[in-house]
């Protein structure tokens, strides 16, 4: 692992990095935006609980855009061959964990980005007050959820375009499930992480949905590094 921190700064020096994190923001902000529009122009700004609908609404765009920026983070540099040199140049281990880190990194800024444009425009728009750190923290970590969760599934599917597809879907799933499963849903990834973010953002403890969310993360990134280390390359 004595090559973990070469591969580390290597990963944060790729431009490609840092121009999918800025694609990806943009396009959450974007969205963002519309549903800012769309929610205040309809409801109006003062409108009791619009925050909180419009915050519940973000969170798992957030969350979805995130998750497919991680995905592709491995899998189009997969695809294209240059992730198998990195490999060679610094050994599977240190490879695998410094592109994981680097896309936590890179997930992290963009969040804080699309947090803080979000307050801004809230408070602009009178929809919440004025803007909270704990705010930009929430979207910052469900970005680093989301992009953590898409980059061990696209290196466990290793393609680029069902990972475009099998990634949001892993997001939206609980959502798609018969309200029947409501119980078991709540203890899924995706339901476990917009929980803890809605309820950060409003200053309140989430420790519980926070741990479940870790987990997750926790169990599909091993089982995602072992395969890594294990299976081939080719």
């Amino acid at each position: 692992m004595v090559n973990l921190g070469p591969a580390l700064l290597s990963d944060l020096r790729r431009p490609w990095l840092w121009k999918g994190s800025a694609i990806s923001a943009a396009l959450a902000l974007g969205l963002t935006g519309m549903l800012l529009v769309a929610g205040t122009s309809e409801a109006g700004a003062d409108s009791p609980g619009l925050s909180a609908l419009l915050l519940e609404a973000v969170i798992p765009l957030v969350l979805t855009v995130s998750a497919v920026f991680g995905s592709f983070s491995f899998t189009a540099d997969y695809r294209a061959g240059s992730f198998n040199r990195r490999v060679l140049l610094f050994q599977r281990r240190p490879a695998f964990l410094g592109r994981a880190l680097s896309t936590a990194a890179a997930a992290l800024f963009g969040g804080a980005v699309i947090g803080l444009a979000f307050g801004f425009s809230a408070a602009v728009l009178k929809v919440a007050g004025a803007l909270s750190p704990l705010l930009v923290l929430a979207f910052a970590g469900t970005a680093v959820m989301g992009a953590l969760w898409g980059f061990a599934l696209g290196s466990l599917l290793r393609n680029h375009l069902v990972s475009l597809f099998a990634v949001p879907l892993s997001v939206a799933l609980p959502g798609l499930l018969p309200d029947l499963s409501e119980p078991v849903t709540t203890f899924f990834f995706p339901v476990l992480a917009a929980d803890w973010a809605k309820q950060a953002a409003v200053n309140i403890p989430a420790s519980g949905a926070f741990c479940g969310a870790a987990g997750w993360l926790v169990l599909v990134t091993a089982a995602a590094f072992t395969v890594f280390v294990k299976r081939d390359l080719a």
